[in-house]
């Protein structure tokens, strides 16, 4: 059987729509198609009714969950035969692409210099594909935020991720006018973002933790800021801001960990203020599978929960 084409199959049932699973896949519509296609012939059975809203048929209902189990199953294989190959234990691990880059250049080396012969496999998603990733995939340990993780992983909660307002110093004296050093100085305990409801704003994909955030802010401000681009990579959009493109909605976590000689440096283009804490959307959580008691997994969780601890308490740890 071809996992290629069981995995297609899943994808667009999960996402009820061709297209959408198409873009996920980094195929061709027609492509994707197609495999649907093989895969039914060798199944002998139709899997989908080709209709708006796409729909299974019964058998497809019946395979879909088969399909899940085969994948698990097989992920379940690679990983144990990879780990009997290199004679390694192993740790899988899924973390959000936005918070990976504050922890794993600090952890990750000082856990594996504490475990040698631990093999450690990162998967860097959104949130959207990490909770699709839990259901059917191997992962041991997942840093981020989730909103339904099975029943088999024990929730920890690990931090606040409070959010930045970033912007340009340009467009700050364009809005503020002659009010430019009183309202710095209101808002730097924390900002009202309907004063920029009319500035633009780079924004970050919906699915995307940072995508996410931006969503619970203009509901929480009742506002729709003028959208000038969108990009997939935070810290990209964090030096168009710098450009003066755009304002951004960006982690303090990221800001915190900068060089401060850099911060200096950014200062010189930016503004920065302070946003509400919004638990629903801006909190840091550990998934971790229950059968991962006393493993590299739970040590590394340690690890975390040790680096996070720190940085609340104003001690962060720098890259090694």
């Amino acid at each position: 059987m071809d996992f290629t084409l069981i995995n297609s199959f899943i994808a667009v049932a999960e996402e009820g729509s061709f297209s959408t699973a198409a873009k996920h896949l980094f195929l061709s519509q027609q492509s994707l198609s197609k495999q649907i296609a093989k895969l039914e012939t060798e199944l002998g059975t139709e899997l989908l009714v080709r209709s708006r809203p796409l729909r299974l048929t019964q058998n497809g209902k019946l395979f879909l969950q088969t399909a899940k189990e085969m994948v698990k199953l097989k992920q379940e294989f690679d990983e144990t035969c990879g780990t009997r190959l290199s004679g390694r234990e192993s740790v899988h691990l899924g973390v959000e692409h936005t918070i990976a880059r504050a922890i794993l250049p600090r952890v990750l080396p000082r856990f594996m210099d504490a475990h040698p012969d631990v093999y450690v496999r990162i998967s860097e998603e959104s949130p959207e594909e990490l909770e699709k990733a839990i259901t059917h995939e191997g992962i041991d340990l997942i840093i981020g935020s989730i909103s339904n993780p099975p029943s088999s992983y024990q929730t920890v909660e690990l931090c606040r991720k409070e959010q930045l307002l970033v912007v340009p110093k340009k467009l700050m004296r364009a809005l503020a006018g002659g009010r430019y050093e009183q309202l710095c100085a209101e808002y730097s305990n924390g900002v009202d973002l309907r004063f920029f409801e009319k500035a633009p704003f780079i924004r970050q994909p919906r699915n995307s933790s940072g995508g996410r955030s931006l969503m619970s802010y203009m509901k929480y401000y009742d506002v729709s800021p003028d959208f000038v681009c969108e990009l997939t990579n935070v810290e990209n959009a964090f030096q168009l801001a710098l450009s003066g493109v755009g304002a951004i909605i960006y982690a303090k976590i990221f800001w915190d960990m900068l060089d401060p000689a850099l911060q200096r440096d950014y200062r010189e283009k930016i503004e920065l203020f302070p946003l509400p804490y919004l638990p629903v959307t801006d909190k840091v959580c550990a998934y971790c599978r229950s059968d991962t008691e006393e493993s590299p997994a739970s040590e590394l969780l340690a690890l975390i929960e040790d680096f996070l601890r720190d940085y609340e308490n104003g001690k962060p740890w720098r890259e090694a």
